[in-house]
């Protein structure tokens, strides 16, 4: 690509010299008659040489140049002031303003040739300098964002995954504990609290399988190369199916779980992750309602598929609207403690965008909270 040089000079005949001297190489050149028009040009489109007459009637070539290295995008464009002026205070104000050489007229074709040629190999040496610069930076904050995330995966393994694991293990010391005392210690034993912690440690073991299965997940939709595994899905088959296989923990906490109607819904999906993503949806939905409440899953269509999982748990104030779907985030008020990975909204978030669709939290009239699945028809 040739390089493009701004000429500016009030004496047509100088232009048309500047002209005839350097199109032969090949540049690109662009003519201004003033100060005014050289400032219009060098504002709509990027050059890579000035070549500017100091002395012009209204803005002269010092006023050109203060407004080029006035901007930060262009200061380092070289600027080339033409003059008929030697002296040295000329000159002074000419390089105090910016100026990166002089160019005495009458013109002496072979200097022009040697100086233009010299600046433009220097402002390309510059530009490569910049986008290397650039390179680097990015490069810079890649290696620090890898650093935070590797640090929030550690902290995220040290307080998500050890509570359920620790769940696990106290169960485990429990029984093991009965298995070690005298014969007949566990005939004695209250049934009802064997069977406590044995629920409490297959609840655990879920939690765990589901945070693994998350971060692997995750880790595959995170690279490039992952695919979809699309079908043909029946949009309110699957939600049907999705809660019947909560039906038993609605009644547990006596939670009213209202299905969507029958409707002739279709969408191309991966069957597999949008199970999963509805799934942690109702989850989020069971950690928040509370006991005799009411969690609704309705769909309707716009443009798109909309999915609607709706809860009369706490309202998500509207600063943490966006941020709940980061990864390793919770509301501002939300612990481990809630079994709540900081994962699983994530999880839905680029799971739903995999399929070029969309996640949020809307406002409702009929509920504090409901989460909006968009997915393409």
């Amino acid at each position: 690509m040739s390089a493009r040089i701004l000429l500016v000079d009030d004496e047509p005949m100088n232009l048309a010299l500047l002209e005839a001297l350097l199109l032969p190489s090949g540049y690109e050149l662009i003519l201004a008659a003033d100060g005014e028009e050289a400032i219009r040009s060098f504002d709509a489109e990027p050059f890579d040489l000035v070549l500017l007459d100091y002395a012009m009637p209204g803005v002269d070539g010092l006023g050109v140049l203060a407004h080029i290295r006035g901007r930060e995008t262009t200061s380092r464009v070289p600027v080339v002031l033409i003059t008929a002026h030697a002296d040295r205070p000329h000159r002074l104000r000419g390089l105090q303003a910016g100026a990166d050489e002089f160019l005495e007229k009458p013109i002496d074709s072979a200097i022009l040739m040697t100086r233009v040629k010299t600046l433009l190999s220097l402002k390309a040496s510059q530009d490569a300098l910049a986008r290397s610069m650039d390179e680097l930076e990015q490069r810079h904050l890649a290696v620090e964002q890898a650093r935070r995330d590797h640090k929030e995966l550690t902290e995220f393994i040290v307080h998500d995954l050890k509570s359920p694991l620790s769940v696990i293990c106290a169960n485990l010391e429990f029984v093991h504990g009965l298995l070690q005392s005298p014969p007949g210690a566990v005939r004695r034993a209250d049934p009802e609290e064997l069977a406590s912690a044995i629920e409490d440690s297959r609840l655990a073991s879920k939690r765990l399988t589901t945070m693994i299965a998350d971060l692997l997940a995750i880790s595959r939709m995170e690279d490039s190369a992952f695919l979809l595994h699309r079908e043909e899905i029946s949009v309110t088959g699957m939600l049907r199916a999705v809660i019947q296989s909560y039906l038993a923990r609605a009644r547990e906490k006596g939670i009213a779980l209202t299905s969507p109607p029958e409707l002739d819904l279709r969408m191309s999906a991966d069957r597999t992750l949008m199970l999963r993503v509805l799934e942690n949806i109702l989850d989020n939905a069971f950690r928040y309602t509370p006991e005799r409440g009411h969690i609704s899953i309705a769909t309707r269509t716009t443009p798109n598929v909309e999915i609607l999982v709706s809860n009369d748990g706490p309202a998500i104030p509207m600063p943490q609207r966006h941020r709940i779907f980061d990864k390793f985030r919770r509301g501002s008020t939300e612990t481990a403690s809630r079994s709540n990975s900081g994962l699983g909204l994530y999880f839905c978030k680029r799971a739903v965008e995999a399929h070029g669709g969309a996640i949020d939290v809307v406002d409702s009239t009929d509920f504090p909270t409901t989460f909006r699945i968009s997915l393409p028809r």
